[in-house]
């Protein structure tokens, strides 16, 4: 599997849009399952070819993914991905308060859940024709700014969850909810209107987030080294987590994964 990430480099969308990513799975003559970790962030998902499935660890059903989709955040480790045949996705990676913001949906009914999209037409086909994936770029932009974002992305709330966000979890929430200018029930009551998680929920889900992707890019790093970046000082609490989040314990979490190639390489 594949990943290539690219820069919207749109100053119009900074406060909705974190980048965008291709995706590239490769026909292996049956059926894949990836693990689905938990995810702090809403991204938009367009199928350019291929299909694929989410398998519901909790109700046992398989939901097919829409050509087009918005998915919310994901709050433990609950859905595989099942893949039969190649699939290639072109997706948005969205600022923590971008669904209210581009969308006007309501983000806690997107947590641990998607909703289909109808993107114009023309772009889906624009995007199916486009030989590289940086041609997909300005099209995309151009669609997300017809949305025309509303304020609800630079809600001083919303600056402080993509500031945890960039930080990979380990800003405390008092700090925060100072540098929003409100009381601390009042900071967490408007992070989860604009995210739709709590933000300490938010904040775990970034550290192990973050521990992840490092483990996926270097298999040769050492959890405990991982433990430590993502702001975890007891190792049996970063264990907790991982298993709640993930669905794994870390040493077993790389076994029978499909590996992923990232170009290039993120932080977080």
């Amino acid at each position: 599997m594949k990943i290539t990430l690219l820069d919207a480099n749109c100053a119009g969308l900074e406060s909705c849009l974190i980048g965008y990513v291709g995706g590239e799975f490769i026909d292996q003559g049956g059926l894949m399952r990836r693990v689905i970790p938990a995810r702090p962030n809403c991204f938009i998902q367009i199928i350019l070819e291929g299909r694929h499935w989410l398998y519901d660890l909790h109700t046992r059903m398989h939901r097919e993914a829409p050509a087009a989709a918005l998915f919310g955040p994901s709050t433990n480790y609950r859905f595989d991905m099942e893949i039969a045949g190649p699939l290639r996705t072109f997706s948005a990676r969205l600022q923590p308060a971008a669904a209210a913001g581009l969308f006007g949906i309501d983000p806690v009914t997107l947590v641990d859940n998607f909703v289909p999209l109808n993107p114009p037409a023309d772009l889906i086909d624009t995007l199916r024709a486009a030989e590289r994936w940086e041609d997909m770029v300005e099209p995309c932009n151009s669609w997300l700014t017809s949305l025309a974002p509303s304020k609800a992305c630079n809600d001083p709330v919303a600056r402080e969850a993509t500031r945890l966000r960039g930080a990979r979890g380990t800003i405390p929430i008092q700090d925060l909810a100072d540098s929003a200018g409100l009381s601390l029930r009042h900071f967490q009551r408007r992070f989860r209107q604009l995210t739709g998680l709590n933000p300490k929920h938010y904040a775990r889900i970034c550290r192990i987030g973050h521990a992840v992707h490092r483990k996926e890019l270097e298999p040769e790093a050492s959890w405990t080294q991982l433990a430590h970046e993502a702001g975890y000082a007891d190792q049996s609490h970063f264990i907790r987590d991982f298993k709640a989040l993930t669905g794994t314990l870390p040493s077993d979490f790389l076994r029978g994964q499909t590996p992923i190639l990232r170009y290039p390489k993120w932080a977080g």
